[in-house]
């Protein structure tokens, strides 16, 4: 076995440790040789002590930062300088899905043969914003020894940060550009879903594309995805060895989502849901920027979509202006990555600045008709 170190990240809003987590720690623990466990806010006294059955290495902070703030704790205040040079990987996983479906062991195994720097389970495959999902990472020797795991969490992530959107912008797509962009760093994916949503196709992601994890959000909004929920449990229940009712306990106390195991059916019961995919951008990096080349610009759509566009295109940019949202919809946020947050009727120059439109179609032609001078705008997606 390879020397791997796992800083796990876990966060339960009840201190409530569950069945499914421990599954994944057993896991774990067969393939690394030191395991830290971060608990972001708290975890309950059984919890604890089932903890200890991992490691000793168990530190309880503020929920604040989510699974990045844990990770940047852990690199930049705990591990002494250099420490990580001792390893061969670095493994950065939080809780925030189901499975492995697959043994780590096995899946390790098969990882062995690929030539990157970086890998994860799956990823963002489109032309202007592709990363790896960053709830499961294995980083390789070139990085660890060049330091660009503490350099970056200790340089570009906000640890004290409760802004998800700002998160996911400096962990996520941040990290993926920094090692990549910036640091030419090569990277795989265990499973390329093509641009397969991870949670609303997650019964195609596991059939076709081998993805050997659930994320947990499958199950939150189960009245529009029940054809895919209904699939995946039924793949799981008849076609792995992963326990479903792990699957069911969970989301019955965190989303009132009640299945019993026995109501689940062979394959052919059901209606294969269609393929969801992620949206992806209609132009490329050399448009986008040949259209931000000259004169301030604003980012309309304060969401995921205008988090990709800011960490890609904005960050670092004295043109840029703010975000842009319709009137109505700011939602109480007044400002993202310190830029603030217009809603329309506020741009005073809004027939003069440029626009990058970084929201999803159905949405982009609504707004479209609401700006007079579309030659400024650009639609991302």
């Amino acid at each position: 076995m390879q020397k791997r170190i796992c800083i796990f990240s876990f966060y339960n809003r009840n201190g409530y440790l569950d069945d499914y987590v421990l599954y994944l720690l057993n896991d774990i623990s067969k393939c690394v040789c030191r395991l830290i466990i971060v608990v972001n806010g708290f975890v309950d006294d059984r919890g604890k002590k089932l903890f200890y059955n991992y490691t000793d290495e168990i530190v309880i902070r503020e929920n604040l930062g989510y699974d990045a703030g844990a990770y940047r704790h852990v690199l930049t205040d705990l591990l002494e300088e250099n420490v990580l040079n001792g390893y061969e990987e670095v493994i950065f996983c939080n809780d925030t899905f189901f499975g492995p479906v697959k043994s780590l062991v096995e899946i390790f195994g098969e990882m062995k043969n690929r030539n990157c720097d970086f890998w994860g389970f799956s990823g963002y495959f489109d032309k202007v914003f592709a990363h790896i999902q960053s709830y499961f990472f294995v980083f390789r020797k070139k990085i660890i020894v060049q330091g660009l795991l503490t350099q970056y969490f200790r340089n570009y992530v906000d640890g004290r940060t409760v802004n998800l959107k700002e998160i996911y912008g400096q962990f996520e797509l941040g990290l993926f550009d920094f090692l990549v962009r910036k640091n030419g760093m090569s990277y795989e994916c265990y499973a390329y879903t093509s641009h397969l949503d991870v949670y609303r196709s997650s019964y195609l992601c596991l059939k076709k594309y081998s993805l050997p994890i659930i994320k947990k959000k499958v199950f939150s909004c189960f009245e529009e995805n029940m054809d895919n929920i209904w699939c995946t449990l039924s793949y799981i229940k008849y076609e792995t060895q992963y326990d479903v009712t792990l699957i069911l306990d969970y989301i019955q106390q965190a989303y009132g989502l009640i299945i019993r195991k026995e109501e689940i059916r062979t394959i052919d019961a059901y209606r294969i849901p269609d393929a969801v995919i992620y949206p992806r951008a209609v132009n490329n990096e050399e448009q986008i920027e040949e259209f931000l080349s000259n004169g301030i610009f604003y980012i309309y759509g304060a969401g995921v979509n205008g988090s990709k566009c800011y960490w890609r295109f904005a960050r670092g940019n004295s043109c840029f202006k703010g975000f842009v949202v319709s009137d109505g919809m700011a939602g109480g946020e007044k400002a993202m990555y310190g830029h603030p947050v217009f809603q329309l009727s506020e741009i005073v120059d809004l027939q003069s600045a440029k626009i990058l439109l970084a929201v999803e179609k159905q949405y982009a032609d609504e707004i479209m008709k609401n700006i007079k001078r579309t030659s400024n705008v650009m639609r991302i997606f």
